[in-house]
This record gives structure tokens, sequence and C-alpha cells, in this order.
């Protein structure tokens, strides 16, 4: 007789993480751990001519070196999620990332747009390259959750 006996695996998810002060002072501008900040920098879509949409590490990497490359800071995700090794060669590499709800030509109802903010700051926290949270994009914002995004960012 043979006795089957399971293992329980446990896995563990770690993630890096890091610290940076962001502050806002009105009509004077945005520091970064007490240092004046001006962005430069473009808005970003995951799309390469060899690979469509499908990205990697590599492909984040020699994004942020063309950006740095040409003199920019800073990077604008734009209308969808950033890819996790996106954050986090941005933290490595000290590019700003202003990381924006995910939406496309229109604003979210406020039902949606508030768990979108919910996912997006959980999810993104953790990465001290993230300066700012956008709510939207050129195609509008839901004024209805400006608040909302201080309920999950521990540095409000």
């Amino acid at each position: 007789m043979t006795i089957n006996t399971r293992k329980k695996v446990i896995h563990q998810i770690t993630q890096k993480f890091g610290f940076r002060t962001v502050e806002v002072k009105n009509e004077d501008g945005i520091y970064v751990n007490g240092q004046k900040v001006m962005f430069r920098g473009v808005c970003r879509h995951t799309f390469w001519p060899s690979s469509g949409r499908t990205s990697s590490k590599q492909l984040a990497i020699d994004d942020v070196n063309l950006m740095k490359d040409m003199n920019m800071n800073a990077v604008r995700m734009s209308h969808y999620p950033p890819d996790g090794f996106f954050l986090d060669v941005c933290d490595s590499m000290g590019m700003f990332v202003l990381d924006e709800i995910a939406g496309w030509q229109k604003f979210y109802d406020t039902p949606t747009a508030k768990r979108l903010v919910k996912q997006m700051i959980e999810c993104d926290v953790n990465h001290p390259s993230i300066v700012l949270w956008d709510n939207g994009n050129e195609g509008g914002f839901n004024k209805d959750i400006r608040n909302d995004y201080s309920l999950y960012d521990p540095q409000k």
C-alpha cells in the first residue's frame, strides 16, 4: 500500500521598496527629497515594433536608457498600468514616474474609478520612482475621487 502525502508549498512574494519624500509647494513647484525638480519627460506606451505590446525587462531598460539619452528624467504612464519590471527599472535608474489611473479618452464613473485608484496604489505604492498619481488623462478626470488617493498612499 502506498500512502500519498502532499507537501504544502508556500510561495512568498517579496517586493523591493524605497523611500522618498514628495512635496508640492503652491506657486513654487514640486520637491523630491527636499530638492526642487523640473520634470522633463514623455508619455510611455508599452509598444515596440519588433514585439508589439509584449514587453520585457530588457525593453524597459532600453526605453529608460533612450529617455535618459534625451536628457529626460520623468515618464508618464499612458492609459494602462505599467509593467512591474518597468517600474523596477525606473526605481533603479532614477527615473521619476507619474502613474496614471488606467483609462482612454473618458474618465471613469465614480464606483469604477474608486476601485481602480485603490488597485493602482496598492499595486505600485512601494516604488520610490512614483512621485505623482495621475487622475485621468487628456480624456478628462473624475473630480469625485480626488481625495481617494490619500486613502491608500501612506505619504498622502
